[in-house]
């Protein structure tokens, strides 16, 4: 809003009496500054809806990191498990009585 000064002020309010006239002038004040309230609340709450977007929009990215730092960390735990499932079949292998031992398959 531009910035008005004393003389533009009392500029305006000798216009305004001149065409409402000094009856109509209080209601018409009432009423500007009615719309005027209006106006700033509608600005405040425009605001803070982008605001509250903005957020939205910064968490679901934060999200999406933690959510591909999880996905990498179950591969790991997923091939660790793995590895360990696998030595322990082959401890049991060589544990086993009776059975022929290979061990091929453990040199690497």
């Amino acid at each position: 809003m531009p910035d008005m000064g004393f003389t533009e002020i009392l500029f305006i309010a000798v216009i305004a009496i001149i065409v409402l006239g000094p009856d109509k002038l209080p209601e018409a004040m009432v009423q500007i500054g009615r719309f005027v309230g209006k106006i700033k609340k509608m600005w405040r709450d425009a605001t803070a809806d982008i605001r509250r977007e903005l957020e939205l929009e910064e968490m679901k990215e934060e999200m999406q990191k933690y959510k591909k730092q999880l996905e990498e960390l179950q591969k790991k735990v997923d091939t660790d498990v793995g590895e360990i499932n696998k030595g322990l079949t082959s401890l049991d292998d060589l544990t086993a009585v009776g059975k022929k031992r290979d061990f091929s398959d453990m040199v690497k």
